[in-house]
């Protein structure tokens, strides 16, 4: 058994073996991170590996909806890689078809698939976290929730849960773990088989969503971005007050002006 790699960030993406995820695991890998693949099969991952620069890379196949695999996963990275640094919920289905015609079925499994996973891998992931006292979460979100079109009733769904996870998640640990930073990330429509033609390359997202994931600035627990650009919200009285007893300074436009280290264009 080899030793696990101590020298650089491990980082872990769900739905990693195709699209935004494969475009992520390439530009981490070129950052000199060590990338720790999950997808429920195993397609697409020996051109990832191909890509990357040798160790830097490593797929593991399990179920998201399937919690005990995704810990079991866990453990294997853990011994493989060393700690997990920073987790990136990307896990993403979607069927076009009308809610009338289409099989209930369809949209439970966007929702185990999309919302459970995202649950389950934060919960397979995050108790390492905790006993090492630090760690990044970047969930992957979109405004599919908010602005729902016809024939993608359990993906619109799916992904509202997720923002709504997401912003559980940073009101449980922003108190009690505040080294543990969660930050939200909508990369925009994509170039993808459930985005559109006209659509950002995955490629080109990818050097933005790396380039937050690394970053671990405390103030970015709870920031959301819309594809490079922080989205800074109306602070009411009671976040002023709040951010005033945490000694937390209001927030900063920011932008995501990562440079990609790839040279495979």
């Amino acid at each position: 058994m080899t030793a696990p790699v101590q020298s650089a960030r491990v980082v872990v993406v769900t739905g990693a073996s195709s699209d935004l995820g494969a475009a992520l695991i390439r530009e981490l890998a070129a950052h000199g991170c060590h990338v720790a693949g999950i997808a429920a099969d195993a397609e697409g991952f020996a051109d990832i590996e191909a890509d990357c620069a040798k160790g830097h890379f490593r797929a593991y196949v399990a179920d998201v909806t399937d919690v005990s695999a995704l810990r079991h996963v866990a453990a294997l990275i853990q011994r493989d890689l060393g700690p997990v640094s920073v987790l990136i919920n990307n896990t993403s289905v979607k069927f076009f078809n009308d809610f009338l015609s289409g099989p209930a079925e369809e949209v439970q499994l966007e929702l185990s698939q999309v919302l459970g996973g995202y649950i389950n891998a934060t919960a397979a992931i995050l108790p390492a976290m905790v006993q090492r006292g630090r760690g990044r979460i970047i969930n992957i979100t979109s405004f599919s929730g908010e602005a729902p079109v016809p024939g993608s009733l359990g993906y619109s769904v799916a992904k509202g849960g997720c923002r709504a996870f997401h912003r559980a998640l940073v009101c449980e640990l922003e108190a009690r773990l505040p080294a543990i930073t969660v930050s939200e990330w909508m990369p925009g429509i994509l170039r993808t088989a459930i985005g559109r033609p006209d659509g950002t390359p995955p490629h080109v997202a990818a050097v933005w969503g790396a380039a937050l994931a690394l970053d671990d600035a405390p103030d970015l627990h709870g920031a959301t971005f819309l594809q490079d650009r922080q989205m800074v919200p109306e602070r009411g009285i009671k976040r002023r007050v709040k951010d005033a007893i945490m000694l937390r300074r209001p927030p900063g436009l920011r932008i995501l002006s990562g440079v990609s280290r790839r040279t495979d264009y």
